[in-house]
């Protein structure tokens, strides 16, 4: 069986030490995990990536999610809130998100609901003046907590580890843009001109280091394939290089819930210096840095966290944000005698909010409990939410094994994929129900009141 992540591949023994680089701190991404702990100095959650922690006579055998252990899996899961999505899935949210852009849908494929397959539409893709197939390139695309990417790239299935081949019958949201640029070019130079800017279109941030690393091993690996498809051949060094240049850029590792890079020290903006400052002063690894990106048609680099201030001329820096965030944080002890109490409090609720502040087009699975002004998310949240008119439910399912089969413990109250869009008004949920009509009843009567 092929190997998943083989860092003796040609794309990725030439590309890896960009692939290691950390944009914001110019040193190597952080491991962020102690998944490797035991393996002692060098392998702690702090310390930065080494080549040869991959390559050399001690290394690690790093794997994808579903080449893992079960047991690894499950508590990477409880302690990171990891929860990889499966291929179908993000196909049916990726095909929404294009359905929005193109108006229509059953673009790219058409979706077999019950034994979770796509038929690939073989068909070349149509544009119109308005919506050329140069802007589609061009459209900002982010997958947060991205973990292996699997909504940017699909060369596997990240729960079953089945590649996916030919690259036609790839689903990821870069995937179908170099399926266009494909279709629409046909001299090689321009080829490559355009598939650089589908790269540079795409982007998506992480927390930690394996992960991020295999989802930039993905994406080179993705070029790769999809070059050689074209050409008939590799791509040379120059071109891999600059291609990983950019996937460094635009896969990059953060918390998502500070903008920051992963285990530092809180960083302060404004501080006085001391005169203990002159004697001690903190390493840079060990400052939170708040995380730079790179906008590649203004060519300049921008704090992530000033496109939430609206200092990117009042516009959201991203045209479409999707993804699978984190769900909670890990079980926090409060009980007396140091044991853990049954309850973890939820962060997705953050990453929604997060998510709207970049992008004006935000699609996401997550809990549904709050669509029922229920669980442990702050209830001026839930009614803001239900009262928010760009805000609807696309699906709601109350069994979140039928979307997640091997979460040890399922998810209360189902799980749902919203939508949420800043050009369209759809009117308050107020107040949900599982089925659309009955949804539509309910706020018929409330307006009747």
């Amino acid at each position: 069986m092929e190997k998943l992540i083989d860092f003796d591949s040609y794309p990725v023994r030439t590309t890896l030490q960009i692939l290691l680089q950390d944009k914001t701190t110019k040193n190597n991404i952080i491991w962020a995990t102690d998944a490797y702990a035991e393996r002692g100095h060098g392998f702690q959650d702090k310390n930065h990536i080494d080549i040869m922690a991959i390559k050399g006579l001690d290394s690690i055998d790093l794997q994808s999610r579903t080449e893992k252990a079960m047991e690894e899996q499950q508590e990477r899961t409880r302690k990171k809130a990891e929860v990889f999505t499966p291929v179908w899935l993000c196909n049916k949210m990726n095909n929404y998100a294009d359905e929005q852009w193109f108006g229509k849908s059953n673009v790219f494929n058409t979706e077999n609901e019950e034994e979770h397959t796509w038929m690939v539409n073989s068909n070349r893709i149509q544009f119109n003046e308005k919506n050329t197939w140069k802007s589609y390139v061009d459209s900002r695309r982010l997958e947060i907590t991205c973990g292996e990417a699997p909504y940017l790239v699909s060369r596997y299935d990240a729960t079953t580890g089945e590649l996916i081949l030919p690259p036609f019958r790839r689903i990821g949201i870069l995937d179908r843009k170099l399926r266009v640029v494909n279709e629409n070019v046909q001299n090689n130079d321009e080829w490559l001109h355009w598939t650089l800017r589908a790269y540079q279109s795409c982007y998506g941030y992480e927390y930690q280091g394996d992960n991020l690393l295999i989802a930039r091993i993905n994406l080179i690996m993705t070029f790769a394939d999809f070059f050689r498809e074209r050409m008939g051949t590799e791509p040379d060094d120059k071109i891999l290089k600059q291609f990983a240049n950019v996937i460094a850029w635009n896969i990059w590792q953060m918390d998502g819930l500070k903008d920051t890079v992963p285990l530092g020290k809180p960083h302060e903006e404004y501080h006085q210096i001391s005169i203990f400052d002159i004697f001690e002063k903190p390493k840079q690894e060990d400052i939170a840095l708040p995380c730079k990106i790179k906008n590649w048609r203004a060519n300049e680099t921008v704090i992530y966290k000033d496109i939430k201030k609206g200092e990117n001329m009042g516009k959201k820096l991203f045209d479409f944000c999707i993804g699978n965030p984190p769900y909670q944080m890990e079980q926090v002890s409060i009980n007396p005698d140091g044991s853990l109490k049954n309850y973890a409090p939820p962060v997705y609720n953050i990453f929604m909010d997060a998510a709207s502040e970049v992008s004006k087009r935000v699609e996401l699975i997550h809990p549904a409990r709050f669509l029922f002004n229920a669980g442990s998310t702050p209830k001026a949240w839930n009614e803001k939410m239900l009262n928010d008119e760009h805000f609807k439910v696309l699906k709601f399912e109350p069994n979140s094994a039928a979307y997640f089969p091997a979460l040890s413990s399922q998810i209360k109250g189902g799980v749902a994929i919203t939508y949420k869009d800043d050009t369209q008004v759809f009117g308050a949920i107020r107040a949900f129900a599982q089925f659309p009509e009955v949804n539509a009843e309910v706020i018929f009567l409330h307006f009747q009141t």
